[in-house]
């Protein structure tokens, strides 16, 4: 499998918009891996994780085929993760010569701004969208633009409003599996049964880390303490192994760390710091 992470940072990015903190002039300065878009990720050039508001940006600076994208997975409804008036233009007449059609899956919450999107827009284009409601525990096969077949797990986030409004995903292909855990804080135990239930054993982990290095205790994402807890459990239960690479992702300027900084901090636990336009295969 191949992953690719489009943008890693936090809604406000890094430097955050409208920010003057020393860690977002630091990163203007310095540019490259420092500078962090919103989260996105990309799966065997065929399936999309999340389409915050960056998109466009993500398609035109890593020139990813997004018109030929039949299938996209959101994991919730912040802007930085679903920015469905983008999506709407994906309907004929806004998006020309383009005959695919875009299935679209995600929380019931997310849903209600999805149907958003068109109401603003006064249109619905059936042919080009189509909308897939997800619950904690369920899973979903289907065909990317690829003609691969995968199995698609969603598992209830610890984030937003804790009812399960917002999700995120294991992927298999039958051969290879990867786990996109963004935004979340520690699983609840009710994530972990129904990841023990999907019996996958995970190639590629990306955790969200919002707070970095910073000792933040935090009831909607996690720090980097709290991604070695999530690796240390998903090892000894099976889930993963000494071969599973293992991300932090999803980085915010207020947790006060750079790219150099948590690199070196990812390394000694066998980790890696993801960047914007990463690419994996494993």
């Amino acid at each position: 499998m191949k992953m690719q992470h489009l943008g890693t940072a936090a809604a406000e990015r890094i430097p955050g918009i409208f920010c003057k903190c020393e860690m977002c002039q630091r990163a203007l300065e310095v540019g490259g891996k420092e500078i962090r878009t919103q989260s996105q990720a990309l799966v065997d050039d065929a399936v999309l994780l999340d389409f915050p508001g960056d998109t466009y940006h993500h398609f035109v600076n890593q020139k990813f085929d997004l018109p030929s994208i039949t299938k996209l997975f959101i994991t919730h409804w912040h802007s930085d993760h679903f920015y469905g008036e983008d999506l709407a233009y994906r309907m004929d007449l806004y998006a020309n010569d383009n005959p695919t059609h875009m299935d679209v899956y995600g929380s019931e919450t997310v849903k209600g701004f999805y149907e958003r999107a068109f109401f603003l827009e006064e249109h619905y284009d059936y042919s080009k969208l189509t909308y897939h409601c997800m619950h904690p525990g369920e899973s979903v096969e289907i065909v990317a633009g690829n003609g691969k077949k995968y199995t698609v797990y969603a598992f209830e986030a610890r984030h937003g409003h804790h009812f399960g409004d917002c999700l995120f995903y294991g992927i298999t292909d039958g051969e290879k599996s990867l786990l996109y855990a963004h935004d979340t804080a520690p699983f609840y135990d009710s994530a972990w049964k129904d990841m023990e239930r999907a019996g996958l054993k995970y190639d590629y982990v990306s955790l969200d880390c919002t707070h970095a290095l910073a000792p933040v205790d935090s009831d909607v994402h996690m720090s980097f303490e709290d991604n070695l807890d999530i690796r240390d459990r998903m090892v000894a239960s099976g889930m993963a192994d000494g071969d599973t690479v293992f991300v932090a992702n999803h980085f915010s300027h207020n947790g006060l760390t750079t790219y150099e900084q948590m690199q070196v901090a990812a390394v000694k636990e066998g980790f890696v710091s993801s960047y914007d336009g990463m690419i994996t295969q494993f």
